[in-house]
């Protein structure tokens, strides 16, 4: 099992996914071919839900939130 095998168990969950300069919490929409995907829900520096698309490589950890 590889980390994106890893992270398909956890589709649905709440997620914080950080990389270089950059901090993501939502909930983990997809993970395949190297690519992470989250919907954002909005806050003060989102204003709407947004989702955003990662990649793997860049990632520096992922937290599955209970």
């Amino acid at each position: 099992m590889n980390f994106i095998e890893a992270l398909n168990a956890f589709i649905g969950r709440r997620t914080e996914i950080v990389q270089p300069g950059q901090f993501l919490q939502g909930q983990l929409s997809a993970a395949a071919g190297g690519l992470i995907t989250v919907q954002l829900s909005s806050s003060n520096y989102i204003p709407s839900s947004q989702q955003v698309t990662a990649f793997i490589n860049n990632v520096t950890y992922v937290r599955i939130l209970p």
